[in-house]
């Protein structure tokens, strides 16, 4: 089975438009449907998927080895359906670019499973004279695990692993635990195994170190549970 995408007959106009003026089009959206739970070859005249399921803001029209592309990120609470077609849409609502996609599953939580699914479409078939390259920060997204790998790759002063000073294993810093600069109260020296770093065992040394030297030391002795 063959999967591509065409221009719709509103797409050409607008393309032609935009060569005419000297003005640049504007994409606004991608969308997905299932298409009523079947194949369909799309169709040059379309207006709209045959069932839309779900339409989100372009993030980023850029190019690659591939040529230009544009594409947004589905988050992982929507779902529920199958993924079948594919649509990019302007501002004003216009299917330009109409796309048959190979089935794709989006799960939602309630089923026991989610995924953030990035949604790509190649824009070779439009003249790249009338498509102009957004990159909007503002609405850049990060996956959950590309956050997790900055967690646990940070180095940077203001943090350390509760690990150090939890000694007696509860996940927290607590009353139980008077630290002076890694010199627990019974005066020996500790050198407790390192956990791998999660953020959920990442405290700040800012809410410690109150003479804000860097680091938690004999200057400041703390009893966590008081904070």
């Amino acid at each position: 089975m063959e999967f591509y995408s065409i221009v719709t007959n509103i797409g050409f106009e607008k393309i032609n438009e935009c060569l005419n003026q000297g003005t640049k089009l504007d994409l606004k959206f991608i969308a997905v449907g299932d298409s009523s739970g079947s194949y369909y070859e799309p169709e040059i005249d379309q207006l709209h998927l045959v069932n839309e399921c779900w339409r989100g803001e372009i993030q980023e029209i850029n190019e690659d080895g591939l040529g230009l592309f544009a594409r947004t990120l589905m988050p992982f609470n929507i779902g529920g359906f199958y993924i079948r077609e594919i649509g990019v849409f302007d501002t004003e609502n216009n299917l330009l670019i109409i796309g048959k996609q190979a089935e794709t599953y989006k799960p939602i939580v309630s089923e026991g499973t989610a995924k953030d699914i990035w949604l790509k479409v190649v824009l070779t078939s439009i003249n790249p004279d009338v498509i102009e390259l957004k990159i909007d920060p503002a609405i850049q997204t990060a996956t959950v695990q590309y956050v997790l790998n900055l967690f646990n790759n940070h180095s940077h002063s203001d943090l350390m692993p509760i690990c150090i000073y939890d000694t007696n294993a509860n996940g927290i810093v607590d009353s139980c635990e008077y630290i002076d600069g890694g010199i627990f109260t019974d005066n020996q020296q500790m050198d407790p195994p390192q956990s791998p770093i999660i953020p959920e065992l990442i405290m700040s040394t800012l809410i410690y170190d109150k003479n804000k030297n860097g680091i938690v030391d004999e200057a400041e002795n703390i009893n966590a549970g008081e904070f």
